[in-house]
C-alpha cells in the first residue's frame, strides 16, 4: 500500500472554521493520512507557549529570549496544541474514516534558529539559539513531550519538521561544531520509546551528508523530502541503503510553492521514477511541502487554497494509477 498524506500548512487565514474546512476537503480527496491543518507559521505552535510563560518575547514575528534558565527547564509545560485537538474533533463529529493522522511538529534545531539571543535580529543565524546545545537538548525534551501528546490525542505518524538542517549541514561540514552523530542522537533521543510511525521532513535540496545522517538515525521509520522542485534530491535514492537502515521515502512530487498545476501524468511518471530509483520503498506521498507559502495572482488565499486542494486531489489520481499499474 502506498498512503497519501500532505506535511501540514496551508495558505488559509487561521480560523476554527478554516480548520474544518480543510478536513472536509482532504476527506473528500481521499487523503489517507492528513495533518491537523497548520494555518499558523508552524514555529508559531511550540514558541507561542513559551512567550506565555514568560520565557520568550515575540515582536514583530521574531522570538528573543528572555530567561535562559527556565528554557532549559521546559519539563513542567503541559503540552497542547489547540488544532491539533480541534481537528481530532471535527473528525469525529465528520464521522472521516481517517486511519492514520499525522502529527508534525518544529524540531528542536529549527525552533532554536528562530530564538534570537538579542534584539538584534539582523545578525543571522550567529545570533540564534542554535549555536548553544544546551538549550537545543532542552528544546528537545520539549518537543519530545509534544509529540508524546500528539500521540496521546489520536495521532500515529509523529513528524518532525526540521527545513534548517538543510542549511547547517553542508557537503562536507556542519555549522556551530555540530557532528553527524549529534544529531542523530538528538533526533532518537526525542523518538525514542514514543509508539507510532516516526518521520522527519526537510525541504529544499539536501547535501549528501545530511541524507546519510538521516538515513542512518536509528528512530526515524520515513524520510519526507521534496523531489518535484528539487530533482537533485532523487540522485541520493539508494534502494540497497534504504534497504540496509530499514526505511521509507515519502516523496513530494508536485511544486508546494508555484501555482501551476502538475497533470496527473506528470506526477504518475515522477513517482515511478522515484519508485524504480527505491526499489519500491515509498508511502506517504505529498507535495513538496506544505502549502503555507503558495501564493497566486492577485494575493487571494482561497484561491491559492483550491489550487493547493487540485493539487492533493491530483496526486492522490497518481498514486491510484501507479498502484494500479505496479501492484
Amino acid at each position: 500500500m502506498i498512503r497519501t498524506s500532505h506535511v501540514g500548512s496551508f495558505p488559509l487565514p487561521h480560523s476554527w472554521e478554516n480548520v474544518a474546512s480543510v478536513l472536509r476537503d482532504l476527506s473528500r480527496i481521499g487523503i489517507d493520512a492528513p495533518p491537523y491543518p497548520q494555518l499558523r507559521v508552524f514555529t508559531e505552535i511550540l514558541l507561542d507557549p513559551l512567550v506565555e510563560e514568560g520565557i520568550l518575547a515575540k515582536k514583530k514575528g521574531f522570538y528573543f529570549l528572555l530567561d535562559r534558565n527556565r528554557l532549559r527547564d521546559l519539563e513542567h509545560l503541559e503540552p497542547r496544541v489547540p488544532e491539533a485537538e480541534y481537528a481530532v474533533d471535527c473528525i469525529r463529529r465528520g464521522g472521516y474514516r481517517f486511519e492514520w493522522l499525522r502529527g508534525p511538529v518544529a524540531g528542536p534545531f529549527t525552533l532554536a534558529s528562530r530564538i534570537y539571543m538579542s534584539e538584534n535580529a539582523s545578525l543571522g543565524l550567529v545570533n540564534t539559539l542554535i549555536k548553544d546545545r544546551k538549550s537545543v537538548e532542552a528544546l528537545a525534551g520539549y518537543v519530545r513531550k509534544n509529540l508524546e501528546y500528539l500521540f496521546s490525542i489520536g495521532y500515529n505518524l509523529l513528524f518532525l519538521d526540521e527545513p534548517i538542517l538543510s542549511i547547517i549541514v553542508g557537503k562536507k561540514r556542519i555549522l556551530f561544531g555540530y557532528s553527524s552523530s549529534y544529531i542523530s542522537e538528538i533526533i532518537n533521543h526525542i523518538l525514542t520509546n514514543i509508539p507510532g510511525e516516526h518521520g522527519i521532513h526537510v525541504c529544499g535540496s539536501l547535501p549528501e551528508l545530511l541524507y546519510q545522517i538521516l538515513l542512518s538515525t536509528e528512530e526515524l521509520n520515513i524520510l519526507n523530502f521534496e523531489f518535484h522542485d528539487s530533482p537533485k534530491n532523487r540522485e541520493l535514492l539508494d534502494p540497497d541503503q534504504l534497504a540496509t537502515y530499514s526505511k521509507k521515502i515519502a516523496p513530494g512530487i508536485a511544486s508546494s510553492k508555484k501555482p501551476v498545476l502538475e497533470s496527473v501524468e506528470e506526477l504518475e511518471n515522477l513517482l515511478v521514477e522515484i519508485g524504480e530509483k527505491t526499489s519500491w520503498n515509498i508511502d506517504l506521498v505529498s507535495a513538496d511541502c506544505g502549502f503555507g507559502g503558495l501564493r497566486v495572482s492577485g494575493a487571494d488565499p482561497y484561491q491559492a487554497y483550491e489550487v493547493s486542494l487540485e493539487k492533493l486531489s491530483r496526486i492522490k489520481q497518481a498514486v491510484e494509477r501507479v498502484v494500479k499499474g505496479f501492484f
